[in-house]
């Protein structure tokens, strides 16, 4: 199947991508020394950004990324350095793949001609993607059945674990849980559905940066193959206008 290269909308709320690494240093003297390492085009802060990448769906079904308290941004992308990784996510709306790809290859390679990073250890591609008042029944190739005939349900929660090629794979799909919304006037609660990819390597000895970027445009071509290819519907996914 041909994967798209856009959609639209593409309803994309997080795009985080995780680079773990080793260093005999501590963390306390990388911070300093990767601070050092980044361009002026990134501005620091120790603040969690006006629009962090986590989400809370109801009370019962929290998704959070830890960002950490080191974060840089720039008008594109923020880093938040964290023990032993850095999660790069987009600043605001997703800016699309091969805009957030060369920024991500770009700090990346500066943070490694450090000189203080012993090797990569491992990736994770995780995109999130809302769709209020849609219920994933109608969008996805996936049926939620249990053993009360007579009972219709209409909100649920579904994960999953699997491999798939070299990565792990952990699914989650979430249909119309109740969702906080803020807006300048009111507080209201919509209706919202989630499908959750996080591609996972894990257990690498990487030392050349080569490498390391084609593992991880390789993750995302995983996403990409199980999102479009196996998850959603053909009929749903003419209605995003994709573009190949």
């Amino acid at each position: 199947m041909k994967l798209p290269k856009k959609i639209t909308p593409d309803r994309i709320r997080q795009a985080v991508v995780e680079v773990k690494y080793s260093s005999h240093l501590p963390f306390e003297v990388l911070i300093g020394i990767f601070f050092n390492a980044l361009d002026d085009s990134y501005i620091y802060t120790n603040r969690p950004q006006s629009k962090p990448p986590s989400i809370t769906l109801g009370d019962n079904v929290p998704i959070t990324l830890q960002i950490g308290q080191t974060l840089f941004y720039n008008d594109k992308i923020s880093i938040a350095l964290l023990p032993n990784a850095f999660a790069f996510s987009c600043l605001n709306d997703y800016i699309g793949w091969e805009a957030y790809k060369p920024e991500i290859e770009k700090t990346v390679t500066a943070l490694y001609k450090t000189e203080v990073i012993t090797n990569f250890t491992r990736i994770g591609i995780r995109y999130v993607s809302e769709y209020p008042n849609i219920n994933l029944k109608d969008c996805v190739n996936f049926e939620f059945t249990f053993g009360m005939k007579d009972v219709k349900s209409d909100t649920f929660t579904f994960k999953t674990e699997f491999n798939f090629d070299i990565f792990k794979v952990v699914l989650n799909l979430n249909n119309k849980v109740p969702f906080l919304e803020q807006s300048d006037k009111a507080l209201s609660i919509i209706p919202t559905s989630v499908i959750d990819i996080d591609v996972i390597l894990d257990g690498l000895i990487i030392n050349d940066l080569n490498e390391l970027f084609g593992k991880i445009e390789l993750g995302k071509l995983k996403e990409k193959e199980i999102f479009f290819q196996y998850l959603i519907r053909e009929d749903f996914l003419k209605t995003l206008k994709p573009e190949y």
